[in-house]
């Protein structure tokens, strides 16, 4: 009987691995791929095109679009001397988390492309209303929008959905409406 509950349990944590994806489509705008087991929700972030959650496996996605124009807008009106650039949106958005989480630390830093755009990825490690976190950002530089893909565990799950959390992230590929018109 011990085999048979230590063999569920292992097989409970290698699901992550094993799991079945989906690509989902937002306003013509962008794909991504989320596992099977993520449920579309409405109350991670109010700001958020996605919004997908597995409240058993402790796994958490959101993607927030901006357009370019918005972010230069912003920049021009509040006087703010930020290079309007992937580098400047990405410090902004970097600088939102300082005062939302304890014992903020950030790491993994690489800058890359995720189907052929330019991205900033970055982890992020702290305490959020009691609970130690994981989240794993990539910030995409769109034709005309900038992207803030997000997923987030508790930190003690971060190895258990790492493979997953990556899948996610480098799925993500923004629609070209160019190239859309001419496959028609």
């Amino acid at each position: 009987m011990k085999k048979i509950v230590l063999l569920l349990i292992l097989a409970c944590f290698s699901c992550d691995s094993n799991q079945e994806f989906r690509t989902v489509t937002i306003a013509n705008k962008y794909t991504i791929d989320l596992p099977d087991s993520m449920e579309k929700t409405e109350n991670l972030n109010g700001d958020a095109s996605l919004q997908y959650q597995n409240l058993m496996g402790e796994l958490y996605t959101i993607v927030i679009d901006e357009t370019k124009e918005s972010f230069h807008n912003a920049i021009a009106i509040n006087a703010i001397d930020i290079e309007p650039s992937l580098d400047g949106y990405s410090n902004v958005v970097r600088s939102n988390f300082t005062d939302k989480i304890k014992g903020l630390t950030i790491s993994e830093e690489a800058e890359t492309k995720i189907h052929g755009k330019k991205a900033k990825l970055f982890s992020i490690t702290g305490n959020v209303e009691g609970y130690d976190v994981f989240y794993r950002y990539a910030i995409v530089e769109g034709k005309s929008n900038y992207y803030q893909i997000m997923v987030w565990t508790e930190k003690s799950r971060k190895e258990n959905h790492k493979e997953t959390i990556n899948r996610i992230i480098n799925s993500f590929k923004e629609i070209d409406k160019h190239e859309k018109l001419y496959k028609s």
